[in-house]
């Protein structure tokens, strides 16, 4: 016994060793999960070594009873906790696959099924690797295609294939009859936590051969600083281009493992380390805590309290985007930008009580970034889709958003629909039906 004692106690503090190594000198932070994961090895490390001394004294049976008393408390909350996690964490993202350049993307000809409080659906992914029904890259004759590029919200999470604004906005033209023998084609490139540059990566590398029309990129609040996390991780060629963001080929570090572990298989201990983090504003600027969790940081510069200069974030952002215009000029390709609100954003009631998962209760929104938005656009001769008039100018009693996940009701998504199918009968219809 007093052996496998000994190891334990060994094994314990080199985990702790291990942890603190990692997080301190690979990574170069040392957040409050970190030092409370760390704390509670060295603790149980010593715990161990007073009842390894207390073997053969006056105080062994004491040190027993507390551990019997430590175990049974332990114990119980490690089954409700496990437990927990099985009925009430479920998968918030479909299937998808580590790449090499653009760090993740859509299992081709795959259906995923999502069940959460706030809404339950099936997602298609086609034989391209995009969601929603069946393609091919090559164009048919009197096709008018339009490709659209984001994250989860171009994606649709939360809604059916035939329920997001691509496929809501595709029946729509349709329907117009407009142009003569034209019909109108929306391709669902969405994929989940992405950011302009990881959208770039997918334009230019597997979705090359795609034939299409126009090109919409979705920029979405929490791009701002997923794309500096992407940029950390990114791969450069001699003239300091990017060539790739690896999601496969980057070795994951030991205490990211038992991150991703705890976040996938428990529930209070999952909530407990997010809770702890948000109390002493630990501020995560990593691929895995921008994408994988809710990080306040994400949205923090829609605030009017955010005083941060972000002038080198903007610039990051735009760089991609400017790539991506310039891909679809080289094909004489269309391309816009387009830009929309999230809850808090909209109105008091939208995204509640969920927002306050992001941002302090109180705060107040600021649209003061758009005009950054604006000015780099211009410069960049970029044509940009502004959405925010378009949700609040809506009157209706739906909410648009849904109560805890900030993605869009179906309601949202018939908004985004209509704006866009505004946006490209006024500035593209006329031109394609003068061409015919």
């Amino acid at each position: 016994m007093k052996k496998f004692i000994l190891a334990v106690i060994v094994i314990t503090i080199a985990t702790a060793v291990a942890i603190a190594y990692e997080r301190y000198f690979v990574q170069s932070e040392f957040g409050p999960s970190s030092l409370l994961g760390v704390s509670l090895l060295l603790l149980f490390a010593l715990a161990l070594t007073v009842t390894l001394f207390s073997r053969g004294t006056r105080f062994h049976e004491a040190v027993t009873g507390v551990w019997l008393a430590a175990l049974s408390v332990g114990l119980t909350f490690v089954v409700v906790d496990l437990v927990a996690g099985v009925v009430l964490v479920r998968p918030l993202s479909p299937e998808l696959s580590p790449d090499k350049i653009r760090h993740h993307k859509l299992v081709p000809n795959t259906d995923s099924r999502f069940e959460q409080p706030d809404f339950s659906y099936i997602q298609h992914v086609n034989n391209l690797g995009l969601r929603g029904k069946e393609s091919s890259f090559k164009k048919p004759s009197g096709r008018y295609r339009v490709l659209m590029l984001g994250d989860s919200f171009t994606m649709g999470k939360g809604v059916e294939d035939d329920q997001t604004f691509s496929a809501l906005l595709e029946v729509s033209l349709n329907q117009r009859r407009v142009c003569g023998a034209t019909t109108f084609e929306m391709l669902n490139g969405g994929v989940d936590s992405y950011a302009p540059v990881l959208s770039y990566l997918q334009l230019s590398g597997d979705l090359a051969p795609l034939e299409v029309d126009l090109v919409l990129l979705d920029l979405d609040l929490s791009d701002l600083l997923q794309e500096a996390a992407y940029r950390m991780e990114a791969v450069y060629d001699s003239t300091g281009e990017i060539i790739g963001v690896p999601g496969s080929t980057r070795p994951i570090l030991f205490n990211q493992r038992i991150r991703s572990w705890i976040d996938q298989h428990t529930f209070f201990t999952r909530l407990l380390l997010f809770h702890i983090n948000k109390w002493l504003g630990y501020k995560d600027f990593t691929v895995q805590g921008m994408v994988t969790r809710a990080n306040p940081e994400l949205i923090k510069y829609t605030l009017a309290e955010d005083k941060i200069n972000r002038d080198e974030q903007w610039a990051m952002i735009f760089a991609s985007i400017a790539k991506i215009k310039k891909l679809a000029d080289e094909r004489s390709t269309a391309f816009a930008l387009v830009i929309y609100p999230w809850g808090h954003q909209v109105s008091e009631t939208e995204w509640m009580p969920g927002r306050y998962n992001f941002i302090p209760e109180g705060a107040t929104a600021s649209d003061k970034y758009l005009d950054t938005i604006y000015q780099r656009s211009k410069q960049l001769g970029i044509e940009l889709v502004d959405l925010f008039p378009a949700f609040r100018a809506y009157k209706g009693a739906a909410p648009l958003y849904f109560k805890y996940d900030m993605h869009w009701t179906v309601e949202g998504q018939k908004v985004v629909a209509l704006a866009l199918e505004k946006y490209i009968v006024e500035r593209h219809l006329a031109k394609l039906c003068k061409s015919n």
